[in-house]
């Protein structure tokens, strides 16, 4: 369960004491509100969710956070959102040693000569379970 679906569960127990009233009082069907607050919202049609905040006066955005959409922000979440898992991964390790280099919170060449081994690490364990003889050849070829 992320942090909104826990929010809009103990608003609706706080304004309408059930889930049951509050699918009553918004029309919305029980077994949706139900899935949104135990499994999460993401799979809820985002005009559902923006329905339930708003009835419950949610707000969706934090004005605490300033974010910047130019083309290039876009761009770049439209490039991330059709990445695969390990595509994902790999630029969300990026960008932690890229915040940690410009925050001076850690030294940065170390963060990523660990995590290059943890990738290496990772490859051979792939390797290891498909075929020995390859991993014969990433061995050498990482030395």
């Amino acid at each position: 369960m992320n942090d909104l679906s826990a929010i809009i569960r103990d608003e609706i127990k706080k304004q309408y004491k059930s889930v049951r009233q509050f699918s009553i009082a918004s029309g919305i069907p029980q077994t949706t509100l139900i899935s949104a607050v135990n499994n999460g919202i993401s799979g809820t049609a985002y005009d559902t969710v923006v329905k339930i905040c708003s009835l419950l006066h949610i707000e969706l955005v934090n004005y605490d956070t300033h974010i910047v959409m130019t083309d290039d922000v876009i761009n770049m979440i439209n490039m991330f959102n059709s990445l695969d898992e390990k595509g994902e991964h790999a630029v969300m390790a990026f960008m932690a040693m890229e915040f940690e280099r410009c925050n001076g919170t850690l030294d940065h060449i170390a963060r990523a000569t660990e995590q290059s081994n943890e990738l290496v690490e990772r490859k051979l364990a792939d390797q290891k379970s498909q075929n020995p003889f390859e991993l014969i050849n990433v061995i050498k070829s990482n030395q």
